[in-house]
């Protein structure tokens, strides 16, 4: 059921504050969805629907430059720029969201001079030189607009030009909290955030547990799969409040190396693995690349599909612990030179092509598997129906760096 309270009783602090948010306005693309959804375009946050489109933020910063060359030269300019959003997170029955807004910060000759979001600038973290550091606000909001935004971890935020990020993954089941995964370019950990205008993390994954690779969490199933050059692969159960740390397992007898988008659907861990490339560079007969399932009660593992002359693939795209599915696309280059998206039910051991075709991957599915929204090479995205096999192209938002599924209740 819809939080209304919850919902009323925030919406009313927020226009009390001194600080209060910007209200959302309507987007200046208009467009339309033909189910409820929330994107992130250059600069935005956009809820679109069947009756319309608004947007719930809006962010910029400002940059200054100095000529290096020509008759200006040593001059310098300011320039304003669409925030760059990114990892969107979505609550689908309350509409709650959550999305990193990254940072480029100082640079050389260039000076971060404001970030601003919804009518308010963001003190940016600074070095003790007092340059911008560069790194990415965690920013909270509803379907009224931003509700809170916080730094995150500190560590997060640098001056040496080493990406770090906070990606939010996934809401806990009652939208109280949100699962970020922070990495850099030796380490992963993960974090739990209270949802709300004053956001707390605790740490609830500590590094050298899962790799650089990172793992899925998937929407009403509890177990996600930990990889690592030394410690394995490895089950850990997440608490379902997000507030207690992971329970992790003992290492299954999996080879890590080469194992890639391991999910678990229902008691069967599902996974692609790598082919080998021969002398030549190429994966064929039994070197192919395969898709594999282990049952995690007996240990069993098999091989339920090869992916015949491919040595990697895009991996698995998607899947759905309660249509018991995954979705997966394959380039198909050499005989068609256009991917194509498959699904492979686990419950019947069966795999389908679907009809969708020319796609690079996925930023949501529902939660009931039915609805996935496909993104090709170009950032367009596409609503496409697992049940009628069809799909519908979204319009007027721009280039779509994230999108997530609502089902508002």
């Amino acid at each position: 059921m819809h939080d209304i309270l919850r919902r009323t009783v925030l919406t009313a602090l927020l226009a009390t504050s001194a600080t209060a948010w910007a209200e959302s306005s309507q987007s200046p693309d208009v467009t339309v969805s033909p189910v409820p959804l929330i994107a992130l375009a250059p600069g935005r946050v956009v809820y679109a629907d069947s009756q319309g489109s608004r947007n719930l933020a809006e962010c910029e910063y400002v940059e200054e430059r100095k000529w290096l060359a020509g008759p200006e030269k040593g001059t310098r300019f300011q320039e304003k720029e669409p925030c760059s959003l990114w990892f969107l997170a979505v609550h689908p029955s309350t509409g709650r969201w959550a999305m990193s807004l990254s940072v480029g910060g100082d640079e050389g000759h260039e000076r971060l001079v404001s970030v601003t979001l919804a009518g308010r600038k963001l003190e940016v973290p600074r070095s003790k030189s007092g340059r911008a550091k560069q790194g990415s606000f965690l920013v909270m909001g509803d379907l009224n607009g931003v509700v809170g935004v916080t730094p995150g971890v500190a560590s997060q935020w640098t001056e040496n030009n080493v990406h770090h990020s906070q990606m939010p993954m996934m809401f806990t089941e009652d939208g109280a909290r949100v699962l970020v995964t922070n990495g850099t370019v030796t380490t992963t950990d993960w974090w739990s955030w209270s949802f709300g205008p004053k956001p707390e993390g605790i740490r609830v994954l500590p590094v050298h547990q899962t790799d650089t690779a990172g793992n899925d969490v998937l929407p009403g199933e509890s177990r996600t799969v930990l990889r690592h050059d030394k410690g394995g692969v490895r089950i850990a159960t997440m608490d379902p409040t997000g507030t207690k740390p992971w329970k992790v397992g003992p290492p299954l007898k999996l080879r890590r190396k080469g194992m890639l988008s391991p999910m678990v659907i229902g008691d069967t861990m599902v996974f692609y693995r790598e082919g080998t490339q021969d002398e030549g560079g190429n994966c064929e007969g039994a070197d192919s690349a395969t898709y594999r399932r282990l049952d995690l009660r007996t240990g069993q593992e098999r091989v339920w599909k090869t992916h015949d002359t491919y040595c990697s693939s895009y991996e698995l795209t998607a899947g759905s612990p309660r249509r018991k599915s995954v979705f997966f696309i394959e380039s198909n280059y050499y005989e068609r030179k256009l991917s194509q998206l498959y699904e492979y039910s686990v419950e019947r051991d069966e795999v389908r092509v679907t009809k969708a075709e020319g796609f690079e991957g996925a930023h949501d599915i529902s939660e009931d598997g039915r609805t996935l929204l496909l993104f090709d090479p170009g950032r367009s995205v596409a609503v496409f129906d697992a049940d009628t096999d069809e799909y519908v192209w979204l319009k007027g938002f721009g280039r779509i760096t994230d999108a997530g599924l609502l089902d508002l209740r």
